[in-house]
């Protein structure tokens, strides 16, 4: 219903040259539904080309419940083309699922901190790049890229590693009925290249998706090699532990467009212990003590002898406090972020990905 309204709408102002309004669409869905702001929810259970084809009306209706996007005026009908382009497409394909998948983050990512300007900026660089999403990457091409898979592998296989990430989980939600358990060494590692530069990775149904654009960038800094490659692997096991959680809470709740800053009307049923901000930082923080940035760290004197130590004791199922002083790394304020639905690397300009 909310896509095909949005279809209609978006032909009628391309053909009069008018600009688009999500507003206006978000008045129209309320003429013809009475659950006009309500999320269309996506069984974890569904096919992967199921997926696809269903995520469509996931996709339009969170963005008409973003309340930025209510807010932004008008889009060019150019700068949507690409978006109704997938929304009418019947194609499947490995890259059609990523980016369907990124697609229903983008709608619920908040922006209520940016100013119109810097999150129209945002939406509009995630409406325009979102096609140059490619899981076709060829990981032989670096070494470096073999080793954070072996590491993975590595991990999902480490039960201290997964117990750790599930029962960070079930500290929030209650499972639902016949969810049966999750298989960590089901997921699946996909590396894909993209025009985004500061996001990091995000999930879908027994994937993990990580740019590659943001570890190249970072083999770029000038600090040494081994400092390098260490933050590089331990902010990857950072992506891990977080996306993993949200892997974990989506298929608990049977609902790949679920999101933890959002489970608010899910604790009076009895489905939720308690609300949060984030799953993937409250994850990270039964790793790391806290949520470092790591990138930031890079230009530090960190204490490289703790940090190896602290890795290898992970990768032979060693579990230990954390400590970033120890460390000498950058710890951030969860407090201060957007919510979004992926992980992303937090400038000062957030809309700049």
């Amino acid at each position: 219903m909310a896509a095909r309204t949005f279809l209609t709408m978006f032909n009628e102002a391309k053909e009069k040259e008018h600009f688009f309004s999500f507003k206006h669409l978000i008045c129209a869905i309320g003429f013809l539904t009475p659950d006009k702001r309500l999320k269309a929810p996506l069984n974890y259970s569904q096919s992967l080309s199921e997926i696809v084809e269903n995520s469509k009306e996931s996709i339009v209706r969170n963005l008409c419940l973003n309340p930025t996007l209510e807010k932004i005026p008008a889009f060019e009908t150019s700068m949507l083309k690409d978006l109704v382009t997938f929304c009418v497409s019947k194609d499947y394909s490995d890259n059609d699922l990523a980016q369907c998948l990124f697609l229903m983050h983008v709608g619920k990512t908040d922006c209520h901190k940016l100013d119109e300007n810097k999150a129209f900026s945002f939406f509009c660089n995630c409406f325009g790049n979102f096609r140059s999403i490619d899981t076709q990457f060829d990981i032989t091409q670096n070494e470096l890229f073999v080793e954070l898979k072996s590491i993975f592998s590595i991990l999902m296989s480490t039960k201290a590693f997964t117990d750790a990430i599930n029962n960070s989980i079930d500290k929030i939600v209650v499972p639902k009925a016949n969810t049966g358990q999750f298989n960590f060494q089901n997921l699946k590692l996909i590396f894909f290249s993209s025009k985004f530069r500061t996001i990091y990775g995000y999930s879908g149904k027994d994937r993990l998706y990580v740019n590659v654009v943001p570890i190249f960038e970072s083999l770029e800094k000038h600090v040494s090699e081994e400092q390098k490659i260490l933050v590089i692997k331990l902010n990857f096991i950072r992506l891990i532990v977080h996306e993993a959680s949200h892997v974990l809470l989506r298929f608990k709740l049977d609902d790949l467009n679920l999101s933890s800053p959002f489970l608010d009307g899910q604790i009076k049923g009895g489905k939720v212990f308690k609300n949060i901000k984030e799953c993937g930082f409250e994850t990270e923080k039964e790793f790391f003590k806290g949520c470092i940035d790591w990138d930031a760290s890079m230009g530090r004197s960190i204490n490289l002898s703790y940090c190896k130590e602290y890795l290898d004791k992970i990768l032979n199922g060693v579990l230990v406090d954390f400590d970033i002083s120890l460390a000498n790394v950058f710890s951030l304020n969860i407090e201060n972020f957007h919510s979004s639905g992926f992980s992303i690397r937090l400038e000062p300009d957030l809309y700049m990905l």
